[in-house]
């Protein structure tokens, strides 16, 4: 058992480094602005610089993520289809007894990176609060998508095993469940996850990202 579990893996290893060398690049000129939409999820101080799942992996992907929403703004993709979803914990939340306690209301944790609140247009797009690792937990967001006419769903943030590939993962059942025929984008340049002993960032990182495309969702390299 032991050594078909590590022939598996390594093969598996192999299938999911040439998978990432292939990924291509989607131009964003061939989006219509009118029917495009863009989730983040979890871009916060409390997953990049501050607290106990502050990593500087998931810092690296801000300058992605800030640009990405500067160029859709300038391509003139309405401010009201952009959603923002931040965890936002009481001090007793039932996940802490999963995970370290994090992004309590109220704490710097909790508050989205500084150059995402630094964006001219922060204040006009739409924002969420969760208590969850996943995002269709928060009905105001579910409020959000039922009103929003779109073809084209772009989804950012971290982590990408947790709280983005839930993300990704419900915005494509929903649309396969419902025939709503929407395309799920997920560009890998604006996602990742941490790096701990238990927890191999690299390995993490690409099996749900491969999961999400095995699923329909269509994984990029990055939206150029």
């Amino acid at each position: 058992m032991e050594a078909s579990l590590r022939a598996q893996a390594a093969a598996h290893a192999e299938l999911l480094s040439a998978w990432y060398s292939a990924l291509p690049e989607l131009e964003l000129a061939t989006l219509d602005p009118k029917t495009t939409a863009l989730v983040s999820v979890d871009v916060l101080e409390g997953f990049t610089r501050l607290g106990a799942l502050a990593s500087p992996r998931v810092t690296a992907i801000i300058p992605h993520v800030t640009e990405l929403l500067t160029r859709l703004d300038a391509l003139g993709v309405p401010h009201e289809h952009v959603a923002i979803i931040q965890d936002a914990h009481p001090e007793d939340a039932e996940e802490f007894n999963a995970y370290p306690p994090h992004c309590v209301v109220g704490t710097p944790e909790a508050e989205a990176v500084r150059e995402l609140r630094a964006l001219p247009n922060w204040g006009s797009y739409r924002h969420f609060q969760k208590n969850s690792i996943a995002s269709h937990t928060s009905e105001p967001f579910v409020a959000w998508l039922e009103g929003l006419a779109v073809d084209t769903i772009i989804a950012v943030g971290d982590v990408t095993d947790l709280c983005l590939y839930t993300l990704a993962l419900h915005l494509q059942v929903r649309t396969l469940a419902r025939g709503l025929g929407q395309r799920v984008v997920v560009p890998e340049r604006c996602t990742q996850t941490w790096d701990a002993p238990d927890h191999p960032g690299d390995l993490y990182h690409l099996l749900f990202l491969h999961q999400l495309a095995r699923n329909g969702v269509e994984v990029v390299r990055a939206l150029r």
